[in-house]
């Protein structure tokens, strides 16, 4: 008895110790960073995707690109995917995308729940991957822009946008697993940010454009881009975003200027801000009253008067930093909801939810 125990113990070892029996060497894949989504411009029934491709064995002393780019087109997705792997030496791996960037065109003229489906199915693609608009530009040059700081264009987009959403207020991140749940529920209109390339798009791809302490082209977070029934409608004003992000409860960290005085400004730094909403209906009409509480502290100031020693100063920008923020906001409402009926909020939603 003692020898068969033994022996089943033996076999219960050796069948645990039996190493990854899924696995896969690495080099063997191409790891994917980015990608870009746009209409073929031969036929515009299909879709031209490209990916940009960490390249791994660059040497450090030379002054070749960190990333290969590689386009395809097809009817769908993975149709494109599978021509671009005929050329690719490796086999594609999405489990590190940084940015899936959408051109502004496709966006307008179909819903993205059409060609962003392969990514949710396929197991082996990142769904966090940070989802955005280029702005009047083709999505396939915004990958192939070389950028200072960070050489791997996908990585420096991501980057950007992470600095811009916790410090700026005029930015939110939305990931792809987050966009695809928006654009699935009818309820809900999505917004996303938008980048556009500044200088020439052939001088950022070569990498004399890094070269410089200022380059040539470099890529820019412009504002968020709005939706409505799953297609992209239009933009936000500077303004406007910073007040659709107060009124989502968004922003870790933003600023808001004030005057101080009849030429000068203050800079006001909002660390933390709470939205209390409060959903009735006035004569069957939904309405939404909002009350903001916000955290803040002088950043700068740039007037004669001594605030420290003058607590009415103070009490004056607080008044002035309320108001200010009051006008932000209601600028995005009226942008969003009487100029353009774009429920980005998720108001609709909200409303449905008190019906239960």
């Amino acid at each position: 008895m003692k020898k068969i125990t033994k022996i089943l113990t033996l076999i219960i070892f050796i069948v645990c110790l039996s190493g990854c029996f899924n696995y896969k060497e690495i080099n063997d894949y191409a790891i994917v960073s980015g990608v870009s989504i746009d209409i073929d411009k031969k036929n515009e029934d299909k879709y031209k995707v490209g990916v940009q491709i960490m390249n791994a064995k660059k040497d450090k002393e030379s002054d070749n690109s960190l990333i290969t780019f590689y386009d395809a087109s097809g009817n769908t997705i993975y149709q494109a995917l599978e021509k671009i792997m005929l050329d690719s030496p490796k086999k594609l791996y999405l489990g590190h995308n940084e940015v899936v960037v959408i051109s502004e065109k496709l966006l307008k003229k179909k819903s993205p729940i059409y060609y962003l489906d392969y990514f949710m199915r396929d197991s082996e693609a990142e769904k966090k991957s940070v989802i955005m608009v280029s702005k009047e530009e083709n999505a396939y040059d915004i990958l192939k822009i070389i950028t200072p700081l960070e050489t791997i264009p996908s990585k420096n987009l991501r980057a950007t946008l992470s600095i811009s959403d916790n410090f700026s207020g005029t930015l939110t991140t939305v990931t792809l697993d987050q966009f695809v749940s928006d654009i699935s529920n009818p309820s809900v209109e999505p917004i996303i940010p938008a980048v556009s390339i500044k200088g020439k798009i052939k001088s950022g791809e070569n990498m004399d454009n890094i070269k410089k302490s200022d380059p040539d082209t470099k890529l820019s977070f412009d504002t968020l881009a709005y939706f409505k029934n799953n297609k992209l409608k239009g933009y936000l004003s500077n303004d406007e975003s910073i007040g659709y992000n107060f009124l989502a409860a968004t922003p870790k960290e933003t600023y808001v200027n004030v005057k101080c005085d009849d030429k000068n400004y203050a800079t006001i730094r909002v660390t933390n801000s709470n939205i209390d909403e409060k959903l009735s209906y006035k004569d069957k009409v939904p309405t939404v009253s909002i009350n903001a509480n916000i955290k803040a502290d002088g950043l700068e100031y740039n007037c004669s008067a001594d605030f420290v020693e003058e607590k009415i100063k103070i009490k004056e920008l607080e008044k002035k930093t309320s108001s200010k923020v009051k006008k932000l906001m209601l600028k995005a409402v009226n942008k969003l909801y009487n100029e353009e009926k774009s429920d980005v909020l998720k108001y609709r939603e909200k409303f449905n939810a008190r019906k239960y």
